[in-house]
């Protein structure tokens, strides 16, 4: 009798697949313009650090979550750092943080709160992951925060990841689309919508495919996305939507932010606030095979 069982879906090829068609729009408009995304990050940087404080400061699933799972004899690694949210929050938690990120731009602001806060026991490390994995030492706990959405070889990754753990793994990632897709800035502009990245429950079925049974925690967390004022949201929004130095798309990003921003009390202007999902997944060191 002929199986009626479905063919077996190859979770991490779907998920390259998907990340290569977002990535596939994105440098398409960004050729159009004569531009790349080489440097990305780096014009991102300071507006990614103003959404990571205000995002902090409505609290912080990952770290609520993994302060639950913590020693405080533990090392830490934080893998894709970025400017350092979640670095410095864990060095009150942990015995030594390791944040560890390939953009300059980025581990700038880093080094600049390390300092003005006097924490002396995180060390900050410039390199990708995973070739810069030999520069930074193994860790009782590795964490990956909103990094794997534009990572390609997705099992290279994560298994680097728990090859350097001794403990515990941890990644936090959305459960849904970025909160700038759902809003329909890209639609506006580009009349289409903006092409899916993988979410939480992507690396769920691709960390079961590498034999791992993760665990995974889901919080709803409220965010204000609030700006100084009408330029500050052209300026924060235009490199992620491609269109910082396109004059006709930058005028279509002003009339599209001027029609879907509020005006708040204290002369700031803001999106009206959602809730959006975040995932936490994690598991023991070690789970994963090949």
């Amino acid at each position: 009798m002929q199986s009626t069982d479905p063919t077996p879906i190859d979770y991490v090829d779907r998920w390259r697949r998907r990340v290569a068609s977002r990535r596939e729009q994105h440098d398409a408009v960004c050729a159009a313009q004569g531009r790349t995304t080489d440097d990305y990050w780096a014009r991102r940087a300071e507006g990614y650090r103003k959404f990571a404080q205000a995002a902090t400061a409505g609290g912080d699933p990952l770290i609520e979550c993994m302060r639950r799972h913590l020693r405080p004899e533990d090392t830490v690694l934080d893998v894709g750092a970025g400017t350092g949210r979640h670095s410095i929050a864990l060095a009150s938690h942990a015995r030594q943080v390791t944040a560890l990120d390939p953009s300059p731009a980025m581990l700038r602001f880093l080094r600049e709160d390390v300092a003005s806060q006097g924490l002396s026991n995180v060390e900050v490390i410039e390199g990708s992951w995973p070739d810069a994995a030999a520069q930074a030492p193994p860790a009782d706990v590795v964490v990956s925060a909103h990094v794997l959405y534009a990572i390609d070889d997705v099992a290279q990754f994560l298994r680097a990841l728990d090859g350097h753990a001794r403990r515990l793994c941890f990644l936090h990632l959305r459960a849904g689309q970025p909160w700038f897709d759902q809003v329909g800035i890209w639609e506006a502009i580009y009349g289409e919508p903006r092409r899916p990245q993988p979410t939480h429950i992507d690396i769920v079925n691709v960390l079961h495919q590498l034999g791992c049974f993760a665990n995974v925690e889901v919080a709803w967390v409220e965010t204000v996305h609030a700006f100084d004022g009408l330029d500050d949201a052209v300026e924060r929004l235009a490199e992620p939507v491609a269109v910082a130095e396109d004059a006709k798309r930058l005028r279509l990003l002003r009339e599209t932010l001027a029609e879907r921003l509020e005006s708040l009390e204290d002369g700031r202007v803001a999106f009206p606030a959602r809730r959006y999902p975040l995932a936490t997944v994690w598991w023991e060191a070690g789970a994963l095979q090949g």
